[in-house]
C-alpha cells in the first residue's frame, strides 16, 4: 500500500509536465519585444509578418488581465492606477509595471500571473527628494534581467524568469548637487556595455535635470551630466555653447533659487558603433515667471548627444530657445538611417510637442533639412521653433487671455513609429489657456503661471504618415478623440494606435485605411506590443486604463491572437523552455520506471510480482 503514492506522484509529475507543453502553431524569427520602443533605436517597428495587413481583421480577444487596485494611500499623491508601460514579451513571458511600482510577469498565452515584485511605496514618504508623483512609463530587458526605476528613483534589477530581486541602486536622485527641487522615477534604465544609464523626471517640481551612469558590477556612480545650472545660477553655464546651434548668453537662467526643470525623461538610445548616447531634454520649470530666467535656457528643449563612456557632451541642438509654452520634445527619439537625395545618412529624429519633426545628422547635430510641421496651425506660442530669433526675456504673461495651440499637452505627445523612411506620428488638437495666480513651487507659494485645458476648443487628433526622405505626406487618418500617452506601432503592414478614450485602431500601413477597431474600456496611455506566447502563437497585447483622469480605472491588458484560419502556418519547433520541459518530462518517466523497477512494482519484460 505504501507504494501506491509513489506511482501517483510520478504520474502527476509526468502529466503536469506534459500538460504545460504548448502545441506551437505559428513561428516567427521575431518572437520577442524586448524594449519599450521595440528595439534599441526606438523605432516601434516590429518586423514580424505573421500578423499582417491581410489577416489582422481576424484577431480575436484571447484573454483579459485585470490589474489590481493600488494598495497604497499616500496623502497628497495623485491616483496611481492603470498601466502606462508598453509590455515587454520575452520567451513567452509578458512583463509590465503599474504606476504603484509593482512589476508583473504574465504567461503570454493565457494572461495568468507568474510572479510579481512589489516595491514598498510607503517608505518613500519621508524621502525629501521625492515629488510624491508616481507612474512607471517604461521598463527594459537585458540578458535575462528586467530593469525598473521606482518612483523614488531607485533602480531595481529583477530576474526575468523567477522574479527574484538581483540588486538595487538606491535613490539615484537623492544627492544631486545644486538641487532644490524634487524628482520621481518613471523611465526604463538603459544598459550600455557595463553601464546602466538613468535619469529622473521633475517637470514642474523644480529639480535639476540630469543623466547619470553607474557601473553594473560595482554599482558606483561613473558620471553625471546636468541639463540646467544649479539653483542660484552659474555664471559660466554656457561654456559648452560652441558645441551647438545656440551661442552663449551672459547670465543665462538668471541667479535665483527658482531655477529647475530640463528632465531627460524620454526614451534614450546609444549608437553602439560610436558609443554616443542620444536623448531629449525637456522644458524649463514652467510655473515661475520666465522673465526671471533671461536667455535661451540651455540645454532645455534640446536634442543632446554625449559620450556614453565619459558623459562629455558631443553636440546639442536647441529647437526652441526660452520656451514658455512647455513644448519640449516628448517621449522618445529615434536613431535611423535614411536615404536623402541619393545619400545614405544616419539621423536622429525628434517629434516635439510644438508639432515640428526634427531630423538631425547624428554625427554633428545639424538639421538635415528644415523641420516638418504637421497638424493644425499654431497660435499664441511666441518662441516655438525659434532659434536665433526668440525673445529671450519673455514672460508667460504675454500668453494670458489667448488660446494656446498646441496646448500644454502637445501637439505630438507620444512616440511615433518608423518603417523605412515612413514616420507614423499622431498629433492632438487640444488647445489650452494660461492662468496667472498663486502656485506651490519648491515648498513655497509664489505668484506663477498654470496651464489649463480649454474646454471650448476641439478635442480630437490626427495620425499622419510622413515620408522623411521626401518630406511628403503619404496619408492622414482623423481620430474623433484626443491622442496622448500611447506610442504608435507599425508591424506586418499594420499601424496600431490607441487613442485617449481607449479605442485601439488597426490601419493599413500603405493606405491609412481602417482595418478594424476595438474599445478597450480604459484610457489609452501606452502602446501595444507584439510577440509570441509560449505556444509560438504571435499575439498583440494592448494595455488600457492608465493616466490621470477624473475617474481612473485599475487598468487591463488585452491579449489578441489570430482566429483559426487566420494564417501563419503551423509547425512544431520547441522553444528553449519547451525543450527543457520535454527533457524534464522524459527524465521523470525514466526515473519513475527505474524506481518502480527497483521496488518490484514494475519489471520490464516480466509480469508484476505478486504477494
Amino acid at each position: 500500500m505504501a507504494k501506491v503514492p509513489i506511482v501517483i506522484i510520478i504520474l502527476i509529475l509526468v502529466i503536469s509536465t506534459f500538460s504545460v507543453l504548448p502545441v506551437r502553431a505559428q513561428t516567427s524569427q521575431y518572437p520577442n519585444w524586448t524594449g519599450p520602443g521595440y528595439d534599441s533605436s526606438n523605432t516601434n517597428n516590429d518586423p514580424q509578418t505573421v500578423i499582417n495587413s491581410g489577416n489582422a481583421q481576424n484577431l480575436e480577444i484571447q484573454w483579459i488581465y485585470q490589474v489590481q487596485v493600488n494598495p497604497f494611500s499616500i496623502p497628497g499623491s495623485a491616483p496611481a492606477l492603470g498601466i502606462e508601460t508598453t509590455p515587454l514579451i520575452v520567451g513567452g513571458y509578458l512583463f509590465f509595471a503599474t504606476p504603484y511600482n509593482r512589476l508583473i510577469a504574465l504567461n503570454a498565452a493565457n494572461g495568468h500571473e507568474l510572479w510579481h515584485l512589489q516595491v514598498n511605496m510607503s517608505k518613500f514618504v519621508n524621502d525629501p527628494w521625492w515629488s510624491e508623483a508616481y507612474t512607471i512609463s517604461s521598463i527594459s530587458f537585458y540578458n535575462g534581467t528586467i530593469y525598473m526605476m521606482a518612483s523614488d528613483t531607485s533602480v531595481y534589477a529583477v530576474n526575468a524568469l523567477t522574479g527574484d530581486l538581483q540588486f538595487v541602486i538606491n535613490n539615484t536622485a537623492a544627492n544631486i548637487p545644486g538641487n532644490t527641487g524634487t524628482y520621481f522615477g518613471e523611465k526604463a534604465p538603459l544598459v550600455y556595455k557595463n553601464e546602466i544609464i538613468v535619469r529622473a523626471s521633475t517637470t514642474d517640481y523644480g529639480g535639476r535635470g540630469f543623466v547619470a551612469a553607474y557601473d553594473l558590477t560595482s554599482k558606483a556612480l561613473l558620471w553625471r551630466w546636468y541639463s540646467v545650472p544649479p539653483s542660484g545660477g552659474l555664471s559660466n553655464w554656457d561654456s559648452n555653447a560652441t558645441l551647438g546651434n545656440v551661442q552663449a548668453y551672459s547670465g543665462d537662467w538668471g541667479s535665483n533659487t527658482l531655477i529647475g526643470g530640463g528632465a531627460a525623461w524620454g526614451l534614450m538610445t546609444v549608437d553602439n558603433r560610436t558609443g554616443t548616447l542620444y536623448f531629449s531634454v525637456g522644458h524649463p520649470a514652467g510655473v515661475y515667471d520666465a522673465a526671471l530666467r533671461p536667455g535661451p535656457s540651455l540645454y532645455t528643449d534640446s536634442v543632446v548627444a554625449i559620450d556614453a563612456t565619459t558623459g562629455r557632451m558631443v553636440w546639442y541642438y536647441q529647437y526652441t530657445s526660452h520656451d514658455i509654452a512647455e513644448h519640449e520634445g516628448g517621449w522618445s527619439i529615434t536613431l535611423a538611417t535614411l536615404t536623402i537625395n541619393g545619400q545614405s545618412k544616419q539621423v536622429v529624429i525628434q517629434a516635439a510637442k510644438n508639432n515640428f519633426i526634427y531630423v538631425l545628422d547624428s554625427a554633428t547635430g545639424k538639421p538635415v533639412y528644415d523641420p516638418i510641421y504637421i497638424g493644425s496651425p499654431s497660435s499664441n506660442v511666441p518662441n516655438d521653433n525659434q532659434v536665433g530669433n526668440a525673445n529671450l526675456v519673455l514672460s508667460q504673461s504675454t500668453m494670458v487671455g489667448g488660446r494656446i495651440c498646441p496646448g500644454p499637452d502637445g501637439g505630438i505627445e507620444m512616440s511615433p513609429a518608423l518603417d523605412g523612411a515612413n514616420l507614423f506620428v499622431a498629433t492632438q488638437n487640444a488647445c489650452g489657456l494660461m492662468v496667472k495666480g498663486p502656485v506651490t513651487y519648491k515648498g513655497q507659494t509664489i505668484q506663477g503661471y498654470v496651464y489649463e485645458g480649454d474646454p471650448t476648443a476641439p478635442q480630437n487628433s490626427t495620425l499622419y504618415s510622413v515620408n522623411l526622405a521626401t518630406k511628403t505626406m503619404n496619408w492622414e487618418f482623423a481620430l474623433p478623440d484626443r491622442y496622448q500617452g500611447s506610442s504608435a506601432v507599425v508591424s506586418g503592414g499594420v499601424v496600431y494606435i490607441v487613442d485617449r478614450q481607449g479605442t485601439l485602431y488597426l490601419l493599413n500601413e500603405q493606405t491609412g485605411q481602417l482595418i478594424r477597431s476595438w474599445q478597450l474600456n480604459g484610457l489609452g496611455a501606452s502602446g501595444v506590443s507584439i510577440g509570441e506566447d509560449s505556444r509560438g502563437n504571435m499575439m498583440v497585447f494592448a494595455p488600457a486604463g492608465g493616466g490621470d483622469i477624473p475617474s481612473p480605472t485599475a487598468g487591463v491588458i488585452v491579449g489578441f491572437a489570430l482566429s483559426t484560419g487566420g494564417g501563419g502556418g503551423s509547425s512544431f519547433a520547441p522553444s528553449l523552455y519547451e525543450g527543457v520541459a520535454i527533457g524534464f518530462g522524459v527524465a521523470v518517466v525514466v526515473l519513475g520506471f527505474f524506481f518502480l523497477a527497483r521496488s518490484g512494482m514494475v519489471r520490464l519484460g516480466k509480469k508484476p510480482a505478486t504477494s
